[in-house]
């Protein structure tokens, strides 16, 4: 553990690294033509495979009652969360759908007085302004592009359970290690979901199972890995701060890959929505 007060540069890299890496989620979904209830009961068993080295590499953990019911409803937490974002990526633009996810830290912060015990000053308010943003992006004013009412519900959805995780993977990850907490958590998860996929199957190409494959190893896997070894080293407040780097590659590459345009008053709603959450991020011990 680096020392109090210390700039850790390893630890900042891979948070970042990690983060940056969500961003390009889209890439190996949306090429599969495979609906969200097909997609994460995939990818959540290979996460699971794809870490269970490092899983049974871990020290050994000893699992009590309140870590059992914790590892429960990280579980079922997460499965839907997977689904909820995968949703929005697939109804609308990547923009809306990550934007709307990302109303995860102000969630974070108002719930936290009541699970954690700890207070997030200027919380309520940077919910108003992100919420704020949120509309701005959707600009109701217009007549609305197709599916993204619907997109963005999914991905405000997702950032609730978005919300749930970090309360419940932090119990978890003390208790059994990160690494230990991702491989299982993943292959129960897919394990939960794979009923909802089997209508779906026939549709999965050797293509498409490729790019489910390199991103369940990559940005699932590997970055999951990553981030929670680098967030023991930094820190919640400077790791959080730093995942915002997701929704920045996320669009950019709504842009270059999808030539998704950025409207002048999407990108006003963007920053409300970026600037709230650094700030209850900062705020945040």
């Amino acid at each position: 553990m680096p020392g109090a007060g210390k700039l850790d540069v390893r630890g900042l890299v891979m948070v970042t690294a990690a983060a940056a890496s969500w961003g390009t989620w889209s890439l190996f979904l949306r090429p599969t033509g495979l609906s969200p209830l097909a997609s994460a009961p995939i990818v959540f068993l290979l996460m699971g495979l794809f870490a269970l080295p490092f899983a049974l590499r871990a020290p050994r953990a000893t699992w009590d009652h309140a870590t059992r019911r914790w590892f429960a409803a990280y579980v079922v937490i997460d499965a839907l969360n997977l689904v909820l974002f995968f949703a929005a990526i697939a109804t609308t633009t990547v923009q809306i759908a990550i934007l709307s996810h990302y109303l995860a830290p102000i969630i974070i912060a108002l719930a936290a007085p009541r699970i954690d015990g700890v207070r997030v000053p200027g919380a309520r308010i940077a919910a108003l302004v992100a919420l704020t943003g949120l509309v701005i992006v959707l600009e109701p004013w217009h007549a609305p592009a197709h599916g993204a009412v619907l997109g963005a519900l999914f991905g405000a959805a997702s950032a609730v359970c978005y919300a749930g995780n970090v309360f419940t993977l932090r119990r978890v990850a003390l208790k059994i290690g990160p690494s230990r907490a991702l491989a299982y958590h993943a292959l129960l998860a897919g394990l939960l979901l794979a009923p909802l996929a089997i209508g779906s199957l026939h549709q999965l190409t050797p293509g498409g199972l490729g790019l489910l494959a390199i991103g369940s190893s990559t940005i699932g896997s590997l970055s999951g890995i990553l981030f929670a070894i680098g967030l023991t080293r930094i820190g919640s407040a400077r790791a959080a701060i730093l995942t915002f780097i997701e929704p920045v590659v996320a669009v950019l590459v709504g842009v270059i890959a999808y030539g998704e345009a950025i409207h002048p008053f999407a990108a006003v709603g963007g920053t409300l929505i970026l600037a709230a959450g650094i700030h209850v991020a900062r705020k945040t011990s």
